[in-house]
C-alpha cells in the first residue's frame, strides 16, 4: 500500500518496541516460527495469525486486519450499520464530566447486553473511497470504530484537548491523500483509537518529535468509550448518551 510500512516491516518494528522475538511471539501467539518468518520476509498474514497476534501485541484484531490492508471480518466489525449511529454525544459528555464519573459511563457501556450481529457492521458510505496511502488506513481505522468523518472530527477535538480543530470535509480529505498527515495529526488519531503514537507513526514513516504536544488526560478514557461503544445498537447508544448526560451533570 503506498506510503505505507508492509506489515512485515510493522511487524518487526512492533516486536522490536515489545522486546519480543520470533521464538517469545511464536509461543504467545501460538504459531509456528516458521509462519512468523514468512510474515517478516514479506508473505501475507493469514486471518488466524492476525487474530491471535492481536492480544500478544496489545492492539485489537481488527486493527490489525487494516494495518495489514486485508478487509476486517464481519465478526470484527461494529454491531450495527445504522447511518444515524453517532457516538459523539457520548464522547462530548465524557469529555466534559468530572474525570472519575468516566469509569461508570464504561461500566454502563460494558454492561449493555451484547446483540448477536446479523451481517457486517460499520460505516459504509458511498464516498468513503480513498486513495491508497497512510491517510486511508487512518480513516479505515476510525470506521472501524463505527466512526464517521463527522465523529472523527470531534473526537480529534477531545483527546488533543481542542489543538485539532477540524472539519469533516477535512477528515475526509486525509483519507483521499489531500490533506498532509502531520506528526501532530497522527499522534491525535492515535488517541482517540487508543494505539500507541509510535506505532501510529511507524506505519506511515512519520518521525514523531520529542516536543510534541501531550494528548489530553482523557484521551485514554475517550478512546475506551469509542472502542467499547462499538458493540452497541442504536437503541443501546441512546441508554448510554442518557447515562453519559446524568455522568456529566447535564
Amino acid at each position: 500500500m503506498t506510503g505505507v510500512l508492509e506489515f512485515g516491516a510493522l511487524l518487526a518494528c512492533l516486536m522490536d518496541r515489545r522486546a519480543l522475538d520470533v521464538a517469545a511471539l511464536s509461543a504467545a501467539a501460538s504459531t509456528g516460527p516458521e509462519e512468523l518468518r514468512a510474515v517478516l520476509d514479506g508473505r501475507a498474514p493469514s486471518g488466524r495469525l492476525l487474530r491471535e497476534l492481536g492480544p500478544v501485541l496489545g492492539l485489537h484484531a481488527a486493527d490489525l486486519f487494516v494495518l495489514a490492508g486485508q478487509p476486517v471480518p464481519d465478526d470484527l466489525t461494529p454491531v450495527t450499520r445504522n447511518p444515524n449511529w453517532s457516538v459523539s454525544h457520548v464522547v462530548y459528555n465524557a469529555m466534559v464530566m468530572p474525570a472519575e464519573n468516566r469509569r461508570p459511563l464504561l461500566d454502563a457501556i460494558r454492561a449493555q447486553p451484547l446483540v448477536r450481529r446479523e451481517g457486517r457492521g460499520g460505516v459504509d458510505r458511498s464516498y468513503h473511497r480513498y486513495e491508497l496511502g497512510f491517510g486511508a488506513v487512518l480513516l479505515e481505522l476510525t470506521h472501524s470504530r463505527n466512526l464517521s468523518w463527522t465523529c472523527t472530527a470531534k473526537a480529534l477535538y477531545a483527546v488533543t484537548g481542542g489543538r485539532i480543530y477540524l472539519a469533516a470535509s477535512t477528515i475526509g480529505g486525509v483519507g483521499r491523500g489531500a490533506v498532509e498527515v502531520t506528526p501532530e495529526l497522527v499522534a491525535g488519531f492515535a488517541g482517540l483509537l487508543g494505539i500507541s503514537a509510535r506505532d501510529l507513526a511507524a506505519l506511515g514513516g512519520i518521525r514523531l518529535p520529542d516536543d510534541l504536544p501531550p494528548l489530553h488526560s482523557r484521551a485514554a478514557d475517550v478512546a475506551a468509550v469509542i472502542w467499547e461503544a462499538r458493540r452497541l445498537t442504536t437503541t443501546q447508544l441512546e441508554e448510554v448518551c442518557l447515562t453519559s448526560c446524568h455522568l456529566a451533570g447535564r
